[in-house]
């Protein structure tokens, strides 16, 4: 869940260009493309969704270190948040980022690409200048697009089960999945959610927090000129930021500036090289009613279906008020993982969340205080904090 600052997000802490084995050039690169370049096999798969999306997946199936996946491993999907991509996950390079170290413990790994972003803007029937096509928030990816990918996976894989990986976004779709469509649950493993993000309430980001708060005046705004999609991919961001962004201090400091406004919180230092590699993959497109969906839920303190007003609530769903999605029916053992400085997904919120998931099996506090919201993506340190997490506690 964010903005702008997606563009520009570092970690903290004293980061080094040489933390990370990246190239500037990786932004201007398609996820396969990239995976390709460092010596992964990559797959692409594309399959219809129920309502006529084409949804994309990208499969690491071999490391260039290990060779091929080991057949006797689950396959793990992984699910980016809002504005996200598959590139999300690769954007820190070899050795670091989590997909290449998978792969390279021998996991079959898939990228999904939620409905309407660069990877999987295709439909059956719309075109992307409909207002129909746009029609869509988290609620569709969870019951359409995430069991389309899980089903693909399991088919393709002939196995019953695999692991979920999801950030932010990726952890709403799984939980709308699995609480609508219980027979899901039994397909987990086990679902590791980074930076959970259902109870909203205590979002404390001045930015997003201001959106929520006039988020009937946005509306309206966004249908008198027929806004339907929400930052789409531009390679212009790449250039722009690869240009101005590291190398001038004025710029540099419009960056950072900038970050902060969206973001809030502290990021002591920036890795340069890294910022043209995040503009290059984020944002990758949304649809106006995913951020008015999660505007919903900061307001009203629920974890419900979209609030189409009273009405027409009526009318679709037999009450005043759309219905709390049932997380009772979330079986499948959740490990959740989540940072004190997060001000988009807050402790207090997710603390909540666990208490009312049934299957709570691990709650994985980082340990640094100042650990955001992308830190599960980008932080210098993520290797060290959260890989002891996955190959000891959770994949071991």
């Amino acid at each position: 869940m964010a903005l702008f600052w997606l563009l520009l997000v570092a970690s903290f802490g004293g980061l080094a260009a040489s933390v990370f084995n990246i190239d500037v050039e990786d932004g201007r690169l398609t996820t396969p493309q990239i995976t390709v370049k460092y010596g992964y096999r990559t797959e692409t798969h594309k399959v219809e969704t129920y309502d006529g999306f084409f949804v994309v997946m990208h499969r690491l199936r071999a490391s260039p270190s290990k060779g091929p996946f080991d057949a006797r491993k689950p396959p793990v999907l992984l699910m980016h948040g809002l504005l996200g991509s598959s590139g999300d996950w690769i954007m820190i390079g070899p050795k670091n980022a989590l997909p290449y170290l998978l792969a390279d413990q021998g996991y079959d790994v898939w990228l999904g690409n939620a409905r309407g972003n660069r990877y999987s803007g295709e439909h059956a029937y719309l075109t992307d200048d409909m207002r129909e096509y746009w029609d869509f928030s988290w609620h569709e990816i969870g019951i359409y697009d995430v069991p389309t990918m899980v089903d693909h996976v399991l088919k393709t894989r002939k196995v019953k089960q695999l692991h979920y990986v999801g950030h932010s976004q990726g952890t709403t779709s799984f939980l709308v999945m699995t609480s609508m469509m219980p027979e899901y649950n039994k397909k987990i493993i086990k679902m590791h959610a980074l930076a959970p993000a259902a109870y909203l309430y205590h979002l404390n980001n001045p930015a997003m927090r201001f959106l929520a708060t006039h988020m009937i005046t946005a509306t309206n705004i966004a249908n008198a000129f027929g806004v339907n999609q929400l930052l789409p991919s531009n390679p212009l961001f790449h250039q722009l930021a690869r240009v101005f962004c590291p190398n001038y201090f004025n710029f540099f400091r419009f960056c950072i500036n900038s970050m902060f406004l969206i973001s809030a919180g502290e990021y002591h230092s920036l890795d340069p090289n890294l910022i043209p590699v995040l503009a290059g993959h984020i944002p990758a497109g949304a649809s106006a009613k995913q951020f008015i969906h999660y505007g919903q839920e900061v307001l009203s303190g629920h974890f419900r279906q979209f609030d189409y007003g009273p009405g027409n609530n009526t009318e679709i769903y037999q009450a005043a008020d759309p219905p709390d999605y049932n997380l009772t029916n979330v079986r499948a053992p959740v490990a959740i993982y989540y940072g004190l400085s997060d001000q988009l997904t807050h402790p207090e919120d997710v603390g909540r969340l666990a208490q009312e998931l049934p299957n709570v099996v691990a709650m994985n506090q980082l340990p640094n205080a100042s650990f955001n919201h992308m830190d599960f993506l980008v932080a210098a340190n993520v290797r060290t904090l959260i890989l002891l997490f996955y190959y000891i506690v959770v994949f071991g």
